[in-house]
């Protein structure tokens, strides 16, 4: 090193804190960027956000298969029993729900309205609205199980409170069968439309069978009552 590098080197060196030197500016760190405002889609909630409240008056889907049945009261035949057309109307509807071989709009007919069979049936036939039904093979002894729970459900879907009968339930011998009532038919007895409100009733989650002194009523295989818009229209209700 020659003497003059040296003394610059000595010079820089003993003038550095004095400031001989010029100092660089502070770096200055830039400040955070003020946050845009974040639109949130209107259906998803944040953690401070009051989700929006479901519309009021919205109807719950109807059930599957529910059709208003006609006002109309004229009396047909079927299998040889006498029923209104608006049962009959229900009937054929519940035939194509149900899809199965008992044709229960025509020959499974078994027992009718306006029709009195004494008190094996309760006096739910005296009126309107009541129909039986075979759940047998046409021509045979042979009762269709796997047939039972589906058209049961047909019919309710269809406008009747319907049950399975079995053998002997109702009186000793008594046939198996299924027992419907067309509900808000306004041609119904009062013990069908007790079938339907009263104590053992439909809509009351129960068999529709009267109980015996101080027994409870039998509840409903079948879950319970389907019900439709225009059920509740004609002031019909769930009442469990």
């Amino acid at each position: 090193m020659t003497n003059t590098t040296a003394l610059c080197v000595w010079t820089l060196l003993v003038l550095l804190p004095a400031g001989c030197l010029s100092q660089s500016p502070p770096a200055t760190i830039p400040s955070a960027p003020t946050p845009s405002p974040i639109v949130m889609d209107a259906l998803t909630p944040t953690a401070t956000s009051t989700p929006a409240a479901p519309p009021t008056g919205t109807p719950a889907p109807e059930p599957v298969g529910c059709q208003k049945p006609p006002d109309d009261y004229t009396r047909v035949e079927v299998n040889g029993w006498t029923i209104n057309q608006r049962t009959l109307t229900i009937l054929t509807h519940a035939q194509k729900l149900y899809g199965g071989e008992l044709e229960i709009a025509r020959n499974a007919v078994t027992q009718g309205s306006y029709h009195d069979n004494g008190a094996a049936s309760f006096g739910t036939h005296l009126g309107g609205g009541a129909v039986d039904l075979s759940v047998m093979r046409r021509g045979t002894y042979t009762v269709l199980w796997d047939d039972v729970e589906a058209l049961v459900r047909a019919l309710r879907a269809a406008g009747f409170a319907a049950w399975l009968r079995e053998y002997g339930e109702l009186y000793t011998d008594s046939p198996i069968h299924i027992h419907a009532i067309a509900i808000g038919d306004r041609e119904l007895s009062p013990a069908a439309e007790d079938q339907l409100t009263g104590p053992a009733g439909y809509f009351r989650g129960h068999s529709g069978i009267p109980p015996a002194a101080d027994s409870a009523p039998t509840p409903d295989r079948y879950g319970g009552p389907i019900l439709c818009q225009w059920m509740i229209d004609l002031g019909y209700h769930d009442l469990r």
